[in-house]
């Protein structure tokens, strides 16, 4: 009955809380990608893939924070209502109150565990590919009749006349200065395009047109005309600047992060970001367990106003993460074992919390 009891304090702010950092993260996600997720070319069906493919990511970063604030939230109203302190005044302390907890932390670490190793890569490779596609789709939706166009990486496109139905221009010029010394000029009555085009090409297909290639070294000159040829413009740069989305270490399974390190380290490369990437996921299913531990006794430690759950889980986040961070870099530097650069933040959090809860404890009621 008290199991049962205790789970409602903590589920109900456990599930307001996920959807809202849900939401706020994915924001932020967007603004990071507005360019490209307002582009000309964006559907709604587009817009469901992505949020789709990135649910994993997020669910990752929200369950910790959200946790922690369900604790401060759901423990701080039973002390605000003085109900920790009959509890305590039935010999239930502390160590029996923060096994519910911990059995909850244990659980979500398990979700983040098999959601870091399987389906957080899987999604965000998914949208990479997805957003590099609506890319190319907002590259031909973006070129207008009449207008040059200079958002591809070393080359200018201009056309007459644009129909994005058929994806058809007319009488379209394309200057290619990808090679400094010797840049192309394309001029051709027709070109259609096709931005569905498989890996990252965005291929036009030109008709009866003439390239002109000048040697800027050199006097040569040279003029061919054809009846027919493919042009693959070079969106690969464009791609990766503009795709906000890209996580590259984040995409890799743990395989193909321990076969990462172990080639770079075969090459005489530096091989620690790729291991610490690997040992990171540890830690980032580790941290319910540690959020578990001190915030069950932070929330014991005194009655808990709404706005003050909220601060304290900022705050206790935010040094969480800098720690984290700060740890990671030692790592990738040399400076600590990856091992113990992946979870030294969460035994840190962990500590305190157990110094906290012994605390709590020999105090014997909730002040």
């Amino acid at each position: 009955m008290l199991v049962r009891y205790l789970l409602k304090e903590l589920a109900v702010p456990l599930g307001i809380g996920i959807a809202f950092l849900f939401l706020l993260l994915f924001a932020m996600q967007f603004l990071r990608g507005a360019d490209v997720l307002l582009g000309s070319a964006v559907t709604a069906g587009d817009m469901a893939r992505i949020i789709f493919y990135l649910s994993p990511h997020l669910l990752v970063m929200s369950l910790p924070v959200a946790f922690l604030m369900a604790i401060l939230l759901g423990f701080g109203r039973l002390g605000e209502d003085r109900e920790l302190t009959a509890l305590q005044s039935l010999g239930i302390g502390p160590s029996q109150i923060v096994i519910l907890p911990l059995a909850a932390g244990v659980l979500l670490g398990a979700v983040m565990l098999v959601f870091s190793f399987s389906a957080d890569p899987w999604g965000l490779t998914a949208v990479r590919r997805v957003v590099n596609e609506i890319i190319k789709k907002n590259v031909v939706g973006d070129v207008k009749p009449g207008v040059f166009y200079e958002d591809l990486s070393h080359l200018t496109v201009y056309a007459q006349s644009v129909e994005p139905i058929k994806r058809r221009w007319t009488n379209v010029l394309m200057y290619d200065d990808n090679d400094p010394t010797s840049p192309v000029l394309m001029l051709a009555p027709e070109a259609r395009v096709n931005p569905a085009a498989p890996g990252e090409a965005l291929k036009l297909r030109l008709t009866d047109g003439d390239v002109h290639r000048a040697n800027r070294s050199s006097s040569d000159y040279t003029v061919i005309h054809f009846e027919s040829g493919e042009f693959i413009a070079g969106v690969g740069d464009t791609l990766y600047r503009k795709n906000r989305f890209r996580s590259p270490s984040d995409e890799l399974t743990p395989r193909e992060l321990l076969q990462a390190a172990a080639a770079a380290k075969a090459e005489g490369s530096d091989w620690r970001p790729f291991l610490m990437a690997y040992h990171r996921r540890f830690g980032q299913a580790l941290t319910p367990i540690s959020f578990a531990l001190i915030g069950t006794a932070l929330a014991m430690s005194r009655r808990q106003s709404r706005a003050r759950a909220y601060l304290l889980s900022i705050l206790g986040y935010v040094v969480y993460y800098v720690l984290s961070k700060t740890f990671e870099n030692f790592g990738i530097q040399g400076k600590l074992p990856v091992f113990v650069a992946g979870q030294l933040h969460n035994a840190i959090f962990a500590a305190v919390g157990l110094w906290a809860l012994s605390r709590v404890a020999r105090a014997g009621t909730v002040r």
